[in-house]
């Protein structure tokens, strides 16, 4: 390979590799995997326990934040968390609403559909709720964080980021559950709510 060839990728690279958009990949890790909770990963949860997500319709509200979220989106915005708020307004909120989705998914994972189905499908809208505030809040931080010249590339890392950390999080539950069950499964996937805490607190 030419020098000429090789100075061409890094120049195509750099853009990439710079600190924002590397910061979008780790936000969008993080917004992605609550979906792949209450999506896939839930349904074959159920299905090896016999049961028909179809009979219960409270789990169809777990998808339905995600689309209702712009309802919330302005108190997300606008209104400044005690203690937490010393943070600033993004990063407060970015580390709130990481801690509500781990505690959702926490929740999810202790409870056994068997046992009580309807309680079950609570903590799965839990886990919708919390992740669509999550969403919010990391593309209100992704925004202000990337440059104008930025965005477009900001943008694309973050999709790379939401299909890592869905598909990651979706194949670790179901190759964790598969040797250890399905509590230590969610518990493990619960961490994946921390690469955009983290990205906040260090920027």
């Amino acid at each position: 390979m030419s020098v000429g060839v090789i100075k061409r990728i890094k120049r195509g690279l750099r853009p990439y590799l710079q600190r924002e958009p590397l910061a979008a990949l780790m936000l969008g890790i993080s917004s992605g995997f609550p979906y792949a909770m209450i999506g896939a990963t839930l349904t074959t949860r159920l299905a090896q326990d016999g049961i028909d997500k179809k009979a219960v319709t409270a789990f169809s509200l777990a998808f339905l934040a995600y689309n209702f979220k712009f309802l919330w989106a302005p108190m997300v915005d606008g209104l400044r968390l005690p203690l937490l708020g010393r943070l600033g307004q993004r990063v407060s909120w970015l580390v709130f609403a990481g801690t509500l989705v781990m505690a959702a998914v926490v929740w999810l994972a202790l409870l056994d559909p068997k046992a009580n189905l309807m309680l079950f499908a609570v903590a799965a809208v839990a886990v919708g709720a919390a992740g669509a505030t999550y969403d919010i809040v990391i593309d209100a931080y992704r925004i202000e964080m990337l440059k104008p010249e930025q965005l477009g590339v900001g943008s694309g890392m973050s999709q790379y980021g939401w299909r890592i950390g869905s598909v990651a999080a979706g194949s670790l539950a179901l190759y964790v559950a598969a040797r250890g069950g399905w509590s230590m499964g969610y518990l493990l996937c619960a961490t994946f709510a921390l690469p955009a805490m983290l990205t906040g607190l260090v920027l």
